[in-house]
């Protein structure tokens, strides 16, 4: 029993003198796998934050949204208008809030002379719109325009032969990015369907929040207006954020052969300071051998040894990175990045590293196995 106490014990004893004298081996089994898991750190954080980024950008610009465009023209305004509340409700009733529906008079208002477009919209943008004219009580007509500082004043409008006055609101991005009008006269349902006699363009807008849901609804949309056999007009950003989903996908491969790759140029290092360090120790362990130490027990201290050096290095990047990210918090606002001042190291990204060492410890230990198989008599000979 003592033996099998002692033998752990002199091994260490050895190995932590071995460090004295040759303070390289442990220090550079240190700084690789240090200098390898900060190398993958900014990488899969750089990636992280440009598809996050981007995701944004996309989703502050209206590439999430998807315009239905239908012009109906028919006579029978109160079937078209029901069949259009009806289509309302289903699309309300699947996407909720994502959706506005806008029906558009082909018949214009005059404002300073000049022709404007008039729109009637669901009572929740009608709330919206009356509360960003600052008013009790949501007004019958809001002219919405496209410029700041207009919010509240009183604007004369010229329905036909009618003098009407109008609360002036700024103009909502659905109304701006969506269906193309900086300037627009909104007003109740029941005061613009006498307008629609003679037909009017039906928007429904849907501002949804992924590729998976705007996919989805594009699909959705096609099936349900093919069986109804109308031509709508279907307007989104799905072949360009298909191409960006691809693009990540591709990224995706990138960041795992970017982490097998270190884990490649880890095991191979590793592999061959083990292997010196066998050679260097080899009279020692063969004499070990011959005493009748199994040669499991010295390949089990020498993967331990190594173990506990490249996870010290991969647990000073957790600790160091950090800091090492504010340094570079001023490159990446150049190029455009908006860096944030608490980086957030993903559990994966994290578990994929000490992973990806782990593999590399595993396979440096393999030149170690195939050279204690030797005979230890060839050795000490």
């Amino acid at each position: 029993m003592k033996s099998w106490t002692s033998i752990p014990f002199y091994l260490w004893k050895n190995t932590f003198k071995r460090w004295l004298e040759y303070p390289v081996s442990p220090a550079s089994k240190i700084l690789l796998p240090f200098l390898l898991g900060v190398l993958a750190i900014v990488v899969l954080t750089l990636f992280e934050e440009v598809e996050i980024e981007l995701r944004e950008q996309l989703r502050e610009h209206s590439a999430y949204s998807v315009v239905l465009d239908e012009m109906l023209t028919t006579g029978d305004v109160e079937t078209t208008l029901h069949r259009s509340y009806e289509e309302e409700l289903m699309w309300t009733s699947r996407y909720g809030d994502a959706i506005q529906q806008i029906r558009r008079p082909l018949k214009s208002a005059f404002f300073n002379q000049r022709p404007v477009p008039i729109i009637s919209h669901s009572p929740a943008a009608d709330d919206q719109s009356a509360q960003s004219a600052n008013h009790d009580k949501p007004p019958e007509l809001v002219l919405y325009r496209n410029l700041p500082g207009f919010d509240g004043e009183l604007a004369a409008i010229t329905l036909g032969e009618i003098e009407a006055v109008a609360v002036v609101s700024q103009a909502p991005d659905w109304l701006v990015d969506d269906v193309g009008m900086d300037t627009a006269l909104s007003m109740p349902t029941g005061m613009a369907e006498p307008m629609m006699a003679t037909g009017f363009i039906s928007y429904t807008i849907a501002r949804l929040g992924s590729i998976d849901e705007v996919r989805q609804f594009v699909r959705e949309a096609e099936s349900y207006y093919r069986a109804e056999r109308r031509r709508v007009k279907i307007v989104s950003a799905l072949p360009i954020l298909e191409n960006l989903e691809r693009i990540s996908g591709i990224q995706r491969i990138v960041r795992s052969l970017i982490i097998l790759g270190c884990g490649v140029i880890l095991a191979m290092t590793l592999g061959s300071v083990a292997w010196l360090e066998y050679r260097q120790d080899s009279y020692l362990l063969a004499l070990l051998r011959s005493f009748g130490t199994p040669p499991a027990i010295l390949l089990g201290h020498m993967f331990l040894e190594n173990l506990c050096l490249v996870m010290f290095g991969v647990a000073t990047v957790w600790l160091s990175w950090p800091a090492l990210y504010r340094l570079g918090i001023p490159k990446l606002e150049q190029i455009g990045l908006s860096a944030s001042p608490s980086p957030v190291v993903e559990v994966m990204d994290l578990a994929t590293v000490v992973v990806a060492a782990l593999v590399g410890v595993l396979l440096a230990m393999i030149p170690v196995a195939v050279g204690l198989r030797k005979a230890p008599g060839l050795t000490l000979q």
